[in-house]
């Protein structure tokens, strides 16, 4: 049964469509009855892409022939993929940022909405995650073994939900649809700038990969395979400044008013006889940290994939990824960490940022290392069948698996208290130290050669000791859908599609369990005396120039080997799998349901297409936790002490809600070559997982706090949540009108205007609950419980993109071309500041951040040549400062990610019909990554990890 022409117009932009759907191995129920209409003279030439003007040409197609609202890169072959990473292929993409995370793409961002409104699949199935949310470590999944990457950014019925600002879908090759044998290999090189600074280490790594691909006739039909693999060594370096995660506001001087730790008080100088919040006062970190630290990532990837036609009307697959990642960090910090005492002489800018001021502090020589390793498991099958000419069925069944494990072994030895002299400088200079000093009030005649002191392990005469942490995260994904697509003779609607689609997400957080030793004063010269047989020379040259830094290197400890020294005999066995407060044990199951209809008709004699449905989606929550068991004692005065003991009580919370998704898309075809879209649709994101625990802590109650009663105790402010089971998911009503120009294959132009309304604001509330205390079940009221606000808040913005090849420009420069997009984003949405150190009038004085991940401006430059043999590529991104939250803690400042400007550059040369020879610099201008936090100017990480530079040969059959 044929689908209904509406005239010789609408049947050329239904060849142009269909040619971009074969591009992509994307044929509708009426592929193959649609191409047996069209006469010889009329087939429609299929655009074979393998280049990165053809990664271009294939976007603009795949934009053209979607439904939705859909930007893409893709390539036909496997790890074709122009980039060195799926994270920096994304960042192509219009509206589309990402984190910078030594110095490499990591966090994806869409049009300004954070992570956590966004969603990841691979070939249409959600990906597991073992970071505790629902981000994708996008490392998993290497760019030699994917071969597109799309991110919708309107929702149709048949989608799988999730994702408020739009989903992210990774593409895996079909080998039968790819149709030829093909293999190829590549060998990479990597070098890196503060690598090389090593001493033992000349900054190299490397990469490989290779993959081969086949099919064969068999029977009537065709089995075709597809197998990939990637890996290597990439070392990840740093130099950087940072301070603590907690932030406190005050307005004592030592000098002035006397005592120890700083404070906020009325009574202090500054208050002028008035109310503290009236008078000045500074922000300051507990500690602040000169950090040198080596890193090496180590990954391994397998995907592989089985096509089989055994007819024309039966199409199956399967699938299978497997990833494993080593990551060893060695950390070596000098870190001043009572940074709050005895602070005076300070000097503030207008947001009560402190520019200097003195302080006395242990110096800490601070050794960590860190070993995690993460394993990836997916794999998926996939079924189609044409039942009949009018009928098509789709099975597909999934499963996604990560585990991370991470061990941290810690040592610290820290001097005597000294005074010293802090002073900010700028977002590309590490804080100074000017002077270092033993008598307040005499900073000249008793100031020390402090640079030099700390290369003297006898220097870190006070204290010590050893801390081992372990943690633990498992999350599964187990999944099944059936999709049916009927052709329909009802007028202007088309097919009729209906599914079913249910998951079930298995996710164990353990948290992190620590056991620490600290050394015993009497034992302290012995120690420090023995663990001097663990110094090693100072390993790297230059530490600090590019930061300025104030100390260039200090006494650096062999880190097992100093840990060994302060455990001796000792074993430290940390359990994360030991029942705790902080365990997340959640499982979610999500049925989902849709209809759905695709049209066709013309309006004011203009062709216009699209869909509309709805998408039913019901989801069920468990969550168990823990809380401490306790035993009531009674004092003979009546006064109440809770006695923990070895068992725990048992939490277990169940939800369950449902959400309805209508969708609309609207193409209208102004002319053959200009197009208008909109699209209306309600779309929702979940939170992620860590917010929905179960564990409830009770605070210490000792008969000191003076309660009579168990009830007392606990509703007095003294039980906390650890996560919210009964957290349902962001809603948002979604509109955007878009209009594109496509002028030539390789030439496009696109404008588009987006609204979003949403409830999106977490903060920390309070809810009734029971609690269990030596048996008996208790009504209390539990503090700082996660909770989504009803609050609505919106988003707009606009995008643009350009895409032009100058191909009537005379040889070479035929091969000259631009890629330029920009999106703009504002919203009204208000992230108060919620830092728990932070007294509440303080808070209140502090400018609101907007929306997590929200970046008002996002641009990409990207500027090529392209010839028959040589190609180069030169990228400028550009995204401007947004908030970074501290995970799952409510109670932590907000944090500010500073403007990111990164220069890259790619080159290629094609030395035979086989062999081409890569280059590629990524942060060319090595810029840093910084942060701040409350106002400009509270510095709280500079980070500067150096360029990157790849080379390599890739051999092509």
């Amino acid at each position: 049964m044929a689908i209904r022409k509406q005239n010789k117009h609408s049947l050329n932009l239904k060849k142009t469509l269909l040619a971009s759907l074969i591009a992509m191995n994307v044929t509708s129920v009426s592929a193959q009855s649609e191409q047996e209409q069209l006469s010889e003279d009329d087939q429609i030439e299929v655009i074979e892409v393998s280049g990165l003007r053809d990664s271009y040409k294939n976007a603009i197609s795949t934009k053209r022939a979607a439904v939705t609202i859909v930007d893409s890169i893709s390539l036909e072959d496997m790890g074709a993929l122009p980039d060195n990473s799926v994270a920096e292929t994304l960042e192509r993409i219009t509206g589309v940022a990402a984190d910078r995370f030594k110095g490499g793409a990591s966090e994806i961002s869409i049009r300004g909405l954070g992570p956590f409104l966004g969603m990841s699949t691979l070939n249409g199935r959600a990906i597991s995650s073992g970071s505790g949310n629902r981000s994708v470590a996008f490392s998993q999944f290497p760019s030699e073994l994917v071969n597109g990457v799309k991110v919708y950014k309107s929702q149709s019925a048949n989608l799988l939900e999730g994702g408020v600002s739009g989903v992210i879908d990774l593409g895996t090759i079909k080998p039968v649809d790819y149709g030829k044998e093909n293999f190829q290999a590549e060998v990479k090189g990597t070098y890196d700038e503060y690598q090389s600074k090593l001493e033992d280490d000349n900054g190299f790594g490397n990469k490989i990969s290779f993959s081969y691909t086949n099919t064969y006739d068999v029977g009537d039909g065709q089995l075709g395979f597809a197998i990939g693999y990637a890996g290597g060594e990439s070392p990840r370096p740093e130099e950087t400044y940072l301070t603590s995660s907690t932030l406190r506001n005050c307005n004592s001087d030592y000098g002035l008013d006397g005592g120890s730790s700083c404070s906020f008080n009325d009574s202090n100088a500054a208050a002028n006889g008035g109310d503290a919040i009236d008078g000045d006062y500074y922000f300051i970190s507990n500690a602040f940290t000169y950090r040198q630290m080596e890193s090496v990532e180590d990954d391994d990837a397998v995907i592989a994939a089985v096509q089989w036609k055994p007819t024309d009307k039966l199409d199956i697959n399967f699938d299978a990824q497997w990833s494993e990642s080593s990551y060893f960090e060695d950390r070596h910090d000098l870190s001043f960490d009572d940074a709050r005492r005895r602070v005076s002489n300070w000097q503030t800018n207008d947001d009560h940022i402190l520019t200097s001021y003195t302080g006395e502090s242990r110096i800490a020589n601070m050794n960590e290392m860190r070993t995690r390793d993460e394993e990836y498991k997916g794999a998926g099958f996939n079924v189609k069948w044409q039942v009949t000419d009018d009928l098509e069925l789709a099975f597909d069944a999934a499963y996604s698996g990560t585990n991370r494990w991470q061990d941290r072994t810690y040592t610290r030895f820290r001097s005597k208290r000294k005074f010293y002299d802090w002073q900010q400088r700028n977002s590309q200079q590490f804080p100074n130290v000017t002077n270092v000093y033993t008598d307040f009030d005499d900073a000249a005649g008793s100031s020390i050669n402090w640079q030099s002191d700390v290369n003297d392990l006898a220097f870190f005469d006070d204290d010590s000791e050893a801390r081992k942490y372990r943690f633990e995260i498992d999350d599964r994904i187990r999944s099944t859908k059936l999709d049916a697509k009927y052709l329909l003779d009802a007028g202007m609607f088309t097919f009729l599609s209906s599914g079913f689609a249910y998951s079930s997400r298995s996710h164990q957080n353990y948290g992190e369990d620590q056991v620490s030793k600290a050394t015993a004063k009497d034992d302290r010269a012995g120690v420090l005396a023995s663990a001097a047989s663990c110094l090693e020379p100072w390993p790297q040259s230059g530490y600090g120039e590019d930061g300025d830094s104030p100390v260039s290197q200090w006494a650096y400890l062999d880190t097992s080997c100093a840990y060994s020294t302060l455990v001796g005999s000792d074993v430290l066995s940390p359990d994360p799998k030991a029942p705790s407060e902080a365990d997340i044990d959640l499982t979610e199951e999500i049925t989902s349901f849709y209809v759905m209809s695709d049209f066709e008709s013309e309006l004011g004699g203009m062709y216009v297409r699209g869909n509309v449905g709805v998408r039913y989606v019901h989801t069920n929550i468990e969550s168990k936790g823990v809380t401490q068991s306790y035993t009531v004692q009674t004092n003979e005065n009546g006064f109440i002490e809770l006695d923990g003991n070895n068992s725990v009580e048992i939490n277990h919370f169940e939800n369950s809600f449902s959400n309805v998704l209508p969708s609309l898309n609207v193409i209208l075809e102004l002319r053959e070559d200009t197009e208008l879209r909109f699209a209306a649709f309600k779309a929702i994101s979940r939170p992620d997982m860590w917010f929905y625990g179960a564990g409830r802590e009770v605070s210490d109650i000792t008969y000191d706090d003076g309660y009579t009663t168990p009830e007392q105790a606990l509703d007095d402010g003294n039980v906390s949540a650890r996560g919210n089971p009964n957290l349902e998911l962001i809603k948002s009503n979604n509109y955007e009108l878009g209009l594109n120009w496509y002028w030539e294959d390789e030439t496009m132009l696109s404008a588009s205007y987006y609204y979003k309304t949403f409830s999106a604001r977490f903060g920390a509330d309070t809810s009734d609950e029971q609690i269990i205390v030596d048996g008996t079940s208790y009504d209390t009221t539990v503090q700082g419980v996660p909770t989504i606000y009803d609050d609505e808040s919106s988003i707009q913005g606009v995008e643009f993109t350009a895409v032009h090849r100058f191909k009537t420009l005379p040889e070479p420069f035929d091969g000259l071309g631009l890629s330029l997009s920009y999106n703009y984003s504002d919203s009204d949405y208000i992230t108060p500041e919620a830092g728990g150190s932070i007294t509440e009038d303080a808070r209140a004085e502090v400018t609101p951040a907007n929306l997590a991940g929200l970046s008002e401006h996002v641009a990409n430059t990207q500027v090529y040549w392209e010839g028959e043999a040589a190609s180069i590529r030169l990228s400028y991104k550009y995204r401007s400062d947004y908030l970074k939250p501290f995970g799952n803690d409510l109670s932590q400042t907000n944090r500010f990610v500073d403007d990111q400007k990164t220069v890259d550059l790619s080159l290629g040369y094609k030395l035979t019909e086989q062999l081409t020879a890569k280059f590629e610099v990524l942060n060319l201008t090595n810029e840093p990554a910084v942060q701040q936090r409350v106002a400009q100017g509270a510095y709280n990480q500079i980070e500067y990890s150096g360029s990157k530079v790849f080379f390599g040969i890739k051999y092509k059959m």
